[in-house]
Parts: C-alpha cells; structure tokens; sequence
C-alpha cells in the first residue's frame, strides 16, 4: 500500500512529533544524501548525482533526508568543490516536499574543534535546515545547549541524539541518565525526536530493544529514531528490535549504496519490517525508482571505496564508526602505512578501555591520529617487530593487569610513560577538559604522566570540569570576517564567512577554485569530472543556465621545461591552456636549525598565521613565550605552533595554506629592536 506524504517542511516541531507519535509503524529517514557517502564513499557523491534523487524523495513518504552536515561539509569544499549552502538550495528547488536533515556535532558544529558560544549561534541562525540533529561524543548534554536554543527559537526540529555502545560501563542506567539531562534541557519531550546513534553498528539486536524498551518505559510520549550502521552484520534484526520496542523512525539508505559500513538497505528494512507486521510509511515505487537511479551513476565513485572490504563484526572492539572507515583508510594508503592497519585497530581496541568515550567524530579522529602515530613511531623505531611488541605490553598491562602499573616491571612501566609522548594536540585537550566532560570520568594519572611528562601534575590542575559553551570566550567575528576579506582580496558573503568560520584554510582554497572555475562542479558529468579528458576528440555536453555547452579537447602538447600546452575547443571556440608539471618550479625547502628557528612539528598544512585572538601576524610583531604563532591541520587534527620565546617575529617563511614538512622553517623569532 503506498503512503501519504505526511511530513513536510513548514510543519512546527510539535506537529513533527504528533504525526510521529499517531503514524501506524515507523517511518524512515533517508541518509542517501549524506551519511552514506560518508561511510562507503569518503563523501566524493557529488550534488550533480545526488540531486538526481529528489524528484523520487519528494514522492517517497520519508520522514527527512539527511543531506547536509558531518564530514560532507568539509569534503564538500577541500575536494569536490561544492558549497553546502548551494546543495540546500538546490535541493529545496528539486524536492520542496521533504525535510532537510543535518548532523551537527554539538560545540564543534561542522568542524573538528570546539567553537564559542557567539559563533555556534551565528552559524547555525543562517543555515536553511528543518531538521537539526545534533550529537555529543562524550555526551556531555551541555554542550547541546547552544544549538538546542538556537534551533527551537527558529521554530525548527531539534533532534539531541545519544551516542551509543555496547560496553559494561554503558549501562541503561547510565543512558536513561543522559535522557533525563535532554528532557530536562530541551523541556520535555513534546518537540523533539530523540535519536539513539549507534554510530559503529556494534549494538546487538537483544541489546538495542532492550535498550529502547527502557527509554520508552520512562518517557512514553517519546518519539525515538534509531540511527544504526551496519557493519557488524546485525543491522536488519536490531532494526526489528528497535522497532519492536518503540522506535517511530528508522535510518536507511538506497539499497544500490549500501556497502559495508552506512546503514542498512531500505528496500531490505521496508520488506523485513512489514513481514513482522510492522507497516513504513514508504511509497514502494518511488523508493525503487531512487534505488535504479543510483545505479545510474555509482560507478563513478568506485575508486572511492575503502579497500577494507566486508562486514566486520570486530567492529564491536575496535568500534572505528562508518564514516571514519573509508577515510582512515585513504590517509593510511596516502601515508603509505596501509599494510599497519590491522594493528592500528587493535592499538583502538585497546585504547578504548583507557580513554572511555564514543568513538564518532571528532572522537574517532582523536582515537585514530592517536593510536595510528603511535604504531606509525614503532614502525619507524624498529619495524614490525617492534609494533607487535607494544601490542603485547598493551595487552598485558589493559586486559591481563587490568591496567595496573604495579604489576609491571620498571622498564615496561617506562615503556608505557612514553606511551603518548608525541600524542596530538587534539588528544591532550580532551584529557584536559577542553571538549567537555568524559562520560565515566578522567583516565588514569598515568595517562597524563605519559601525555605530559614531568608536567603532568600541574597539567592535571589545569584540567577544567566545564562545558566549552561556558568556558570558552567569545571570538571576534568581526575580525575573522576582516581576515577572511585580507586574504581574498573583497568583501565576502555571510555563507564564505560561516564557511571560513568552520575551515578557514580548505575555505580559502575553495574560495580560490570557484573564483577560476565558476561552477563548474555543478555541470560537469562526473565521469569527466573525475578522470578527465583521456585521448584527443572526447568531449562532454551540458547545459548551463539554460545554454548548451560542448568542450572537446583538441589536443595536448608535449612537455617543455616543465610546461605543457592545452588546446581545448569550446562550443567552437579554441582555446589554449598552459599547465605546469611538478618540474615546472623547484621551490627550496628550509629547514628549521638555529636557536630563533620555529620548525613545523608534523607533515601539515599551514591554514593559520598567528591566532583567533589577535589574527594574523606580520613581520615585526612581538609575541611572548607560549603564544599561538601559527597553526598546522593534519588527518583533520589542529596542531598548535607556539612561540619558544619572548621577541619578535623576524621573518615569515611559508605562506597561509602551503603544505609544510615536518622540521621545515616556519618563523625566525628573535629580539626586538626596541621596547615594547
């Protein structure tokens, strides 16, 4: 039986919920536009094919589309070019009958750090989206709070979601707590949805419905969505458990993108559900018109598949969430340490029995730079040998010794004290309070012992119980909106600055292509968009603003000095192109040696000169001992350059958003010429 479209942008939050609660069955949240490729993908879909769905989204019977928010945001910008407000309006057009769904990750928003208060509120007032659902890795609920306020005074749909695992510690008593502190929050449960986010796919089917059985004891007028990967192979009955036991909605995505760590295949949910008895609210023609159509274009994106392939219930251990698969996996090849990634998970599953959190971003990506440098230093100390054996001392001192330093020798004691000796900057903020509070609490002075060495005393005074909302201060909109203007030469729109906000450095370089390219990326086939021109006489057509176009390359000449010459026709029209080699320009690279040297400390990209609180840095300028001077974005991780010492800044030397090499100079900070 087909269904009615029920659910429709414009409703308020408390007729959201009502029509939930009186729906027969469940009904179903599509995650074809964002999550799923996120986590089979590494979120290369491009709008052009996506956008292709909306005519049979707009017929489906879906609760929402999640198609905006997560890693799609940044990926969006650094690599295939497109701008997350440009796919909301493009979507609005093509499927005005649906909701538009984000995922936010609390204070760190669209991005992989804390942000104040001002601009989360900023930030989340001008974004065109009906449904916010917002996540906490630590499920610190305060950290909500901003985007909670922000979103209901808008008149829109928040969805506070609980991070979830299957470990002892993550009890229902523990859960039913974090429930208590969202009601409580969000004052009651009459508008909004509460998401259960079981961002790994390690939540067993008796687990899930027992789990949902108990939030539904206690707060029976709440509607529950339940959001569930499915890489462990249990998707489908924990679905039906959830289901079962109270769940009104339910994520999946088209069957044809279905892999190995998204969400399960709705196609699959809809026939497993109803032959339990359990009626969705799913046009079936319309889902199967989406499902062929993905067909017609997913070829495309194959390169883009992890090479880890399969269901892998080890996930229920290692607990690496889908969207972190693919891309953890494409930093290993490119860092050529691919064939370390079996131990780099067991490294995880260690680690997550010391450092107690939920491994979803940017908890993930702390865990993986984490746990990935630390078997990355063991290769490169003494080879596979040595990683295997501090996989056995791990072992020994977590699971045989229940992390007991007494019951270890002295020299496997000192092993461990050097354990997170170069951990990132991102590590060592979590452990001091800087994202907020862990849910069992701070790890064990030896872990900061480890961190910090001989300061790890007065670091553990230093570590701070509050929500970053509350102590975080302010950042100058105003000034990062004039540094934004500085670096591309003009005034900016409110969407560059929130983009700028979040990713300043792959923000800058999205701004640079789009000013060369136009949008191109909104119509160029994605064949030809990923792999080109291959021999003399392809071409591709399209239609821009309703003009057609015909590029044919003509020719390509042969390399000079490091150039080589282009000739491409357009609608007749010919063209000639230069385009430089890497043997176009040899650039000398220093290297950071003398005592007023400043060295990058990793492989990195420079996408900060100075700080938030003073902008940028300019020759001349003083900076004190301990300041911020710049700062490097590595596997998503900040890493914060400081100033060794009191003086001035002598020389700049790299530029905003060059790629830097461990050990290359950066600054020369020397003595100032006069008094301040």
């Amino acid at each position: 039986m087909e269904r009615n479209i029920i659910f429709k942008p414009g409703m308020t939050p408390r007729e959201l919920v009502r029509s939930a609660l009186s729906l027969p069955g469940i009904a179903v949240t599509s995650t074809g536009m964002r999550d799923a490729g996120q986590s089979d993908f590494k979120n290369r879909i491009r709008i052009i094919d996506l956008a292709s769905l909306a005519p049979f989204y707009n017929e489906m019977g879906l609760f929402s589309a999640e198609c905006h928010g997560g890693a799609r945001w940044h990926v969006g910008i650094m690599n295939r070019r497109e701008d997350p407000f440009e796919e909301i309006s493009i979507l609005r057009e093509r499927m005005p009958g649906v909701l538009l769904q984000t995922l936010v990750r609390e204070t760190n928003m669209w991005g992989y750090r804390p942000y104040p208060k001002n601009i989360i509120e900023y930030a989340v007032d001008k974004v065109d989206i009906d449904v916010w659902r917002c996540f906490s890795f630590l499920n610190d609920i305060r950290n909500m709070r901003t985007v909670m306020e922000t979103v209901m005074n808008k008149g829109k749909l928040f969805e506070p979601s609980i991070s979830f695992t299957q470990v002892n510690w993550a009890t229902n008593e523990y859960y039913l707590g974090v429930v208590k502190d969202i009601v409580e929050l969000c004052g009651g449960v009459e508008e909004i949805i509460l998401c259960i986010k079981d961002m790994a796919g390690v939540g067993s089917p008796k687990r899930i419905g027992n789990l949902f059985d108990a939030i539904k004891q206690k707060y029976p007028d709440l509607v529950i969505q339940y959001h569930r990967h499915i890489t462990d192979g249990l998707a489908l009955p924990a679905i039906l458990a959830a289901a079962q036991n109270g769940a009104k909605i339910i994520d999946a995505e088209e069957d044809s993108l279905t892999r190995f760590y998204g969400q399960a295949p709705i196609l699959g949910v809809k026939a497993y559900l109803e032959e339990f008895g359990i009626s969705t609210n799913l046009n079936g023609n319309a889902v199967k018109g989406a499902v062929q159509k993905v067909r017609d274009w997913i070829g495309h994106y194959d390169w883009a598949e992890s090479p880890f392939k399969g269901s892998d219930y080890n996930v229920t251990t290692h607990r690496m969430p889908g969207g972190a698969f693919p891309s953890s996996f494409e930093q290993a090849e490119n860092g050529g340490f691919l064939n370390l990634m079996p131990y780099i998970l067991e490294m995880m599953s260690l680690y997550n029995k010391v450092i107690k959190y939920f491994d979803v971003t940017p908890g993930s990506q702390i865990t993986w730079v984490t746990c990935s440098g630390i078997i990355n230093r063991y290769s490169l100390e003494g080879g596979i040998g040595s990683v295997k054996h501090i996989i056995e001392l791990f072992n020994k001192f977590v699971n045989e010794n229940n992390q007991d330093l007494n019951s270890m020798n002295e020299e496997e004691q000192d092993e461990l004290f050097a354990l997170f000796k170069s951990a990132p900057e991102d590590f060592r903020q979590l452990i001091l309070g800087s994202y907020g509070k862990l849910p069992m609490g701070w790890p064990k002075d030896w872990v900061y012992k480890s961190t910090f060495g001989s300061e790890w005393e007065d670091k553990i005074k230093e570590r701070k119980d509050l929500s970053p909302i509350d102590s975080l201060d302010d950042e100058d909109i105003e000034l990062l909106r004039a540094n934004l203007e500085d670096a591309i030469g003009r005034k900016s729109t409110e969407e560059e600055l929130i983009l700028y906000l979040m990713h300043p450095k792959d923000t800058l370089g999205y701004i640079t292509f789009r000013e060369k390219y136009g949008k191109t990326p909104l119509v160029i086939p994605t064949n030809e968009w990923i792999n080109g021109f291959q021999k003399t006489e392809d071409n591709v057509e399209f239609e821009f603003q309703g003009k057609p176009y015909r590029i044919e390359l003509v020719s390509v000449g042969a390399e000079h000095s490091g150039v080589i010459h282009t000739v491409i026709k357009c609608n007749n029209k010919i063209r000639v192109y230069q385009v430089n080699t890497e043997r176009a320009k040899k650039i000398e690279i220093r290297t950071a040696k003398g005592p007023n040297d400043v060295g990058a400390p990793i492989n990195g990209n420079l996408w900060r000169i100075g700080n938030a609180k003073r902008g940028a840095l300019k020759v001349g300028d003083i900076v004190h001992k301990g300041e911020e001077i710049a700062n490097l974005e590595a596997m998503k991780m900040e890493n914060v350059v400081v100033s060794p010492q009191d003086g001035c800044i002598k020389e700049i030397c790299a530029k905003l958003n060059d790629s830097v090499q461990e050990g290359q100079l950066l600054f020369i900070v020397g003595d100032c010429d006069h008094k301040a």
